[in-house]
């Protein structure tokens, strides 16, 4: 086993550590990558999609908790899955070699799932988002074989394409 892992980010038994999740996402990746375990950051994303349904939840005033929390699961599932989606095509837009989405689907897992944690706290989203981004874009770097520029300009391009996607449906919105 890798003598970093055992530092910190896992132990003898193999476990990725609090410390790896929260602080160095590229040694998670490439531990779950050669273990060939990569499907354990969907569980991951789903316990912290709960989570946060439930936290969310509690913050609505009077009888509303239930339905706020359910949106927000739904919310964060679907936003999980849309950024996949956007993801995969910005990957193959930069020319990754390995633009699939087996390789994009557990780096938008990873970084919702570690930000979902603490995204449900009012006014989190400023130190959240950049992070999940940040984590996502190490994900393309580490798994997809992209250089920092290429994985950079994925991630741009996903955001880009986020944005323009929620803008046109707010225009048709006439919001």
């Amino acid at each position: 086993m890798d003598t970093h892992l055992k530092r910190g980010p896992a132990s003898e038994d193999g476990k990725i550590g609090v410390t790896a999740v929260l602080l160095s996402p590229s040694r998670v990746y490439r531990a779950l990558a050669a273990r060939g375990t990569l499907h354990r950051l969907l569980w991951g994303l789903s316990g912290a999609v709960l989570l946060h349904g439930l936290m969310a939840g509690m913050l609505a005033p009077g009888g509303g908790r239930a339905v706020l929390g359910t949106v927000s699961v739904f919310n964060a599932l679907g936003m999980a899955l849309l950024s996949s989606l956007l993801g995969w095509m910005a990957l193959k837009a930069v020319g990754a070699r390995k633009a699939r989405l087996a390789v994009v689907v557990p780096c938008v897992a990873y970084g919702f799932g570690v930000t979902l944690l603490v995204s449900w706290i009012p006014g989190a989203f400023w130190y959240t988002e950049p992070w999940k981004w940040g984590v996502i874009g190490t994900g393309f770097r580490e798994l997809g074989g992209l250089s920092g520029r290429r994985a950079f300009a994925a991630v741009v391009l996903t955001l880009v394409a986020l944005v323009a996607l929620f803008k046109g449906i707010f225009m048709l919105q006439g919001v």
